[in-house]
């Protein structure tokens, strides 16, 4: 159920073009799907994922651990969240802004839960100026992922911000290195492919019940 990849591709202009316009189709018919999705389903998988990756060498191993902050149609992640806590690891999470994205420390799951919740329903951590960055600071262990749609192989179709790539393209350029990135999904989220640029991060695992069921 963990599944490791380490794939690029270059791209003509024309193929581009025609990536993109596949995105835009596949991320409305992936919405689609993840909304059908029943909330005690979402549930019961976003525990079996969870579970997983707690137990996983990597996170077991992990010192500073950034986890996203689940939206309603994301595989839950605050019971990780809390995990992170109580295996005294140190815990960042993302603050989004019009154009950028950044790891910050949250220092307690009482922090956390303090949060000033977005319009979008998500806990954003305001004061993210005066909080510590991953890349400035500590840098990352393991980066918990969040996405539309993913391949066995890692690739994955995200809402269309470039949030992640430009992130850790950014933390790249810093630390000379890369945190180890798992992607969290539901079954529903797994696909045969995913339609790529060169701009697109391969992620290193994919967590998900389905993938564990063909184990």
């Amino acid at each position: 159920y963990f599944i490791q990849s380490n794939l690029s591709m270059a791209l003509s202009p024309q193929q581009l073009s025609a990536i993109f316009a596949a995105k835009k189709l596949l991320r409305r018919e992936l919405k689609k799907k993840i909304n059908g999705i029943s909330s005690s389903d979402k549930k019961s998988q976003s525990d079996m994922i969870a579970k997983l990756v707690v137990s996983h060498d990597k996170f077991c191993e992990s010192r500073n651990v950034c986890v996203y902050v689940s939206m309603n149609e994301e595989v839950c992640t605050e019971s990780l969240i809390k995990n992170v806590f109580e295996m005294n690891k140190n815990l960042f999470v993302p603050y989004f802004n019009k154009d950028d994205m950044f790891m910050v420390r949250i220092n307690s799951f009482e922090d956390y839960s303090s949060l000033p919740i977005d319009t979008y329903g998500v806990r954003q951590p305001k004061d993210y100026m005066e909080r510590d960055h991953a890349i400035a600071t500590s840098g990352l262990d393991v980066m918990i992922c969040p996405g539309l749609g993913f391949t066995t192989q890692g690739l994955r179709i995200g809402r269309g911000k470039g949030y992640y790539d430009n992130y850790l393209t950014k933390y790249e350029e810093v630390w000379k290195t890369l945190p180890y990135t798992i992607a969290l999904a539901f079954s529903e989220q797994i696909l045969e492919e995913v339609p790529t640029t060169d701009s697109d991060r391969t992620l290193d695992e994919v967590v998900s019940p389905i993938l564990m069921k063909k184990e």
